[in-house]
């Protein structure tokens, strides 16, 4: 009986626990771009802590529909982070203009990484689907400069199915202009090419950023692009994600960034 009542009130500590780690967190989404500009407040929880889904259908100054759909979902143990979340921004006939599979180890990352987002091309124009985990602290400030990053890793990673074609390459990026580094790759000879760009940003925060461009004329032209910023090394590093661009002529086009081996400590 002892043993019994012993087992009960292991598991009730247990669960107190789990409840006083698990946070809800607000954000502001803002999504503007071409006729498209809303901004909403929302709340996001840890996996299986109540506010982990959120859908909802948007109008353009036009009156254009859109469908924006969000899910927080508990990853197998098997694979390297516990969660993800899961973004897509669909138009009014359920066709996928953006795609994001950001994995992370709970929302307090997010909070700590403050500011992430997806521009996406709908109709020609970049419209921006921005998160901002650090609403209610905007003195967020870091201490961290591209300085020195020069011998820092970014694996990048290009599938086109359609194409038959995958690029992984570790980049180390050049200082391209004072306060940012920047390479490009063009896709063999398809008229597209992938760039990283990581510059210094205010209140000593750096942007990562991972773009998909359409090569016309000379000229580039953004299809999509991942950021998030980031306070330190440690946050950089922290970072994996996928996303999704999706072409009517050339299906879709998947970018995966995930930390170089070696430059990661799993968490004690």
């Amino acid at each position: 009986m002892k043993k019994f009542i012993c087992i009960i009130i292991f598991f009730s500590l247990t669960n107190i626990a789990t409840i006083a780690t698990a946070e809800t967190i607000p954000f502001n989404l803002s999504i503007k771009g071409g006729d498209i500009d809303i901004s909403k407040m929302l709340e996001l929880s840890d996996v299986d802590e109540g506010k982990t889904k959120i859908n909802f259908d948007l109008k353009d100054k036009k009156g254009k529909k859109y469908n924006f759909d969000l899910k927080y979902k508990k990853l197998p143990n098997n694979r390297s982070y516990p969660a993800n979340l899961d973004i897509t921004i669909k138009d009014a006939e359920g066709n996928k203009l953006g795609y994001l599979f950001f994995a992370n180890n709970g929302v307090k990352f997010l909070k700590k990484m403050g500011v992430f987002g997806l521009i996406v091309d709908v109709a020609g124009e970049p419209v921006d689907i921005k998160f901002t985990f650090d609403t209610f602290d905007k003195n967020k400030k870091g201490n961290f400069n591209i300085d020195g990053l020069g011998d820092e890793r970014f694996v990048q990673d290009t599938l086109v199915p359609k194409f038959n074609f995958q690029m992984i390459r570790p980049v180390v990026l050049p200082n391209t202009m004072p306060g940012v580094r920047s390479q490009t790759y063009s896709l063999d000879n398809h008229p597209y090419a992938i760039n990283f760009t990581i510059k210094n940003i205010d209140n000593g925060l750096v942007q990562f950023q991972h773009n998909l461009y359409q090569l016309k004329n000379g000229k580039e032209h953004l299809l999509k692009r991942i950021y998030f910023n980031a306070d330190s090394l440690e946050t950089l590093r922290e970072a994996m994600y996928a996303g999704k661009y999706f072409s009517k002529n050339d299906g879709a086009f998947k970018m995966v960034f995930y930390p170089a081996m070696g430059q990661t400590t799993p968490p004690k």
